[in-house]
């Protein structure tokens, strides 16, 4: 008998977001913690805290000391062997569909184990050990991969990639504008002046997210390249859009246009004429819905976008990631459609963007903790400032040119009750604060939420954190809120940040110095927003601490390369209560894991900038092979 229809997430008459099932438990959210939304009140009462943080100690290169990325105490790894074997409850019984052999897999695992192979049935990890002691494992019908010595660790798990958003950058209708084909601002106008001359008159042009240079062209210097085209332009990292007369004019943005909440039309100062700059979400989606490719789109193209995304991130080496800010409920159906029609190949776990208290009010009122096979929504986004480029980055010293233009997106009451509203609903709330001031914002926002409703455990994020205090810090720990951030940002963006003065920049992303107080960390691409999606990256950036020139920007905050693959892995699958079933290679788990073309653990700095994923491997399914792998696929 077939199920009834879906609950809808979203009420029948917005036209938005089908979903769950009423009884049927194969799509019931698994909420943290138990918590359900008509039960919140009887829970809280018969829940005693008892989350206990413990420091996990970390080998590094030649010597150790103790970080946690975790939470949670290791176990005694004295005595610990390569040639033990690891099978689940149905020892020497249960048959492996699939055995990796031959290799050097770093488990990942409490004690940071390293075994020769690894066996799976049915998508997941039924034994880790040698090769010879899972040898009992294999029947007529197990197939084999030697791995020839290569290095494997767990899928590298995404704690910020707009995966939707990422895949639609690929268009064959926008300029590419993305480093590294466009690295200065002459280049952006060569590549508007070439898409001007092979455009029909009135018809749009637009470019992905999106450039990076500091000094783009204004509303006026575009008007002169493109004087019967509207233009539109984003910034790499989302904060910003330039575009010229002909787009403000299609939007109906005049000197006289308010800003929208939360975000700010550029205006000349003289005049009040708009400038073309656009700051923020609102301010920039007064022209985006009009442009093709952006607003104007199908949803079977949509569709598309998300797969083009996921098999770029196979190709990375990602097999889960967090979109922490689907911009519509249209699009968590998407995600949710795709994944019920079996076409969602990887898991993504989302929290829906939030852009005011009445936003949060109307969509709380509609929504509900969903959760099914490669999908989980868990909760919400909210922004408190900006980004370096356009000069957003909220800090208490504004003189600095990353915060010349900031301002606070939220009153402080405004963010404690929308913060409030959430957490009282068991839900997850993620914040983009990047400044020490919006950091501050958004801890005082969780505070005063815990406080109104204390409940255990509900890893509310803070998404970037590129400058904090250190009082800032003790109390991240405190409230056990996690660290989601971009350390490849070092590498990318970090001689942008030095536009901070020299007492700030000691609190550039302190890494070591999170993981000596024992705060949760998660690492994040960020892409489009950032330029590069390899996880490599983040790595580079975490453990040398060098700028893309190869200038180091704070030394004394590199961590090992063994806490930093710790943070994309199980750091990352902690901030969306995943630990449990991903983010090592342990018997009971997925089978997500990632073959590389080098040992990320000794391979030297040079190494490591070619590294790259030989063979992907998704729930015991090869779902990508580099054409240049020797690695012969199972067999």
């Amino acid at each position: 008998m077939r199920n009834p229809r879906p609950k809808q997430l979203y009420n029948l008459r917005t036209n938005e977001v089908k979903h769950l099932r009423r009884g049927d438990t194969r799509h019931m959210a698994e909420r943290p913690e138990g918590i359900s939304r008509r039960r919140v009140l009887q829970y809280l009462l018969g829940v005693v805290v008892a989350a206990i943080a413990a420091r996990i100690g970390y080998g590094i290169l030649t010597h150790r000391r103790d970080a946690a990325v975790l939470p949670e105490e290791p176990p005694d790894t004295a005595g610990l062997s390569e040639e033990r074997a690891t099978p689940g409850p149905s020892e020497g019984t249960e048959l492996a569909d699939l055995i990796l052999l031959n290799g050097k897999i770093h488990t990942v695992d409490p004690a940071d184990s390293v075994v020769d192979a690894v066996a799976i049935k049915g998508g997941k990890i039924i034994a880790t050990g040698s090769s010879s002691a899972l040898e009992q494992l294999r029947g007529p019908a197990t197939m084999q991969m030697d791995l020839k010595g290569k290095t494997v660790t767990p899928g590298f798990v995404d704690s910020h990639l707009h995966l939707h958003y990422y895949g639609k950058q690929f268009q064959d209708t926008f300029i590419d504008i993305r480093y590294p084909a466009v690295k200065t601002r002459e280049d952006l106008l060569e590549k508007v002046t070439e898409k001007v001359a092979t455009t029909r008159p009135g018809d749009w042009i637009a470019g992905n997210q999106g450039f990076v240079c500091s000094d783009p062209p204004d509303r006026w210097a575009l008007d002169e390249l493109a004087p019967n085209h509207p233009v539109f332009l984003l910034h790499a990292s989302g904060q910003y859009a330039v575009v010229n007369s002909r787009a403000l004019s299609l939007a109906g943005i005049t000197k006289d246009t308010p800003n929208p909440y939360s975000a700010v039309i550029g205006k000349d100062a003289s005049t009040g004429e708009p400038t073309g700059f656009l700051y923020h979400y609102p301010a920039i989606d007064l022209v985006r819905p009009l442009v093709p490719g952006y607003g104007v789109v199908t949803e079977e193209e949509q569709k598309g976008f998300i797969r083009t995304g996921a098999a770029k991130c196979f190709e990375a080496g990602y097999t889960s990631v967090q979109d922490v800010i689907i911009a519509t409920p249209q699009h968590v159906k998407l995600y949710i459609d795709l994944a019920e029609e079996g076409n969602l190949p990887l898991n993504v776990f989302m929290l829906l963007y939030v852009q005011s208290r009445e936003d949060a009010r109307a969509k709380l009122d509609l929504a509900d903790h969903l959760k099914g096979e490669h999908y989980h929504f868990a909760g919400w986004k909210l922004a408190v400032d900006g980004g370096g480029a356009a000069g957003t980055i909220l800090m208490y010293d504004q003189s600095v040119s990353i915060s010349r233009n900031s301002y606070p997106y939220h009153a402080q009451d405004t963010l404690n009750e929308m913060v409030s509203m959430f957490h009282q609903q068991g839900y997850q709330v993620a914040f983009h604060a990047v400044g020490d001031r919006a950091v501050d914002m958004a801890l005082d926002a969780i505070e005063y939420a815990m406080t109104k409703d204390p409940r255990p455990n509900p890893r509310h994020r803070l998404e970037h954190v590129i400058f904090s205090t250190a009082e800032a810090l003790a109390r991240i720990k405190k409230l056990g809120v996690i660290v989601s951030t971009s350390p490849q940002w070092i590498s990318m963006f970090g001689a942008q940040y030095e536009g901070a003065n020299e007492v700030q920049m000691e609190r550039f992303m302190p890494l070591k110095e999170m993981l000596d107080q024992g705060i949760s960390l998660a690492f994040g691409c960020d892409v489009p927003a950032t330029p590069l999606l390899e996880p490599k990256w983040a790595l580079i950036g975490a453990t040398t601490r060098w700028t893309i020139d190869r200038k180091p920007v704070g030394a004394e905050q590199c961590i090992s390369m063994r806490e930093a693959v710790r943070a994309h892995t199980m750091g990352s699958a902690y901030a969306a209560f995943e630990e449990h079933s991903r983010g090592s290679i342990e018997p009971g788990k997925l089978a997500d894991m990632v073959v590389w073309s080098h040992d990320l653990y000794t391979a030297p700095i040079d190494e490591l900038l070619t590294m790259k994923p030989e063979v992907t491997i998704v729930e015991g399914t090869v779902v990508f092979k580099a054409h240049d792998s020797a690695l012969q696929m199972p067999a």
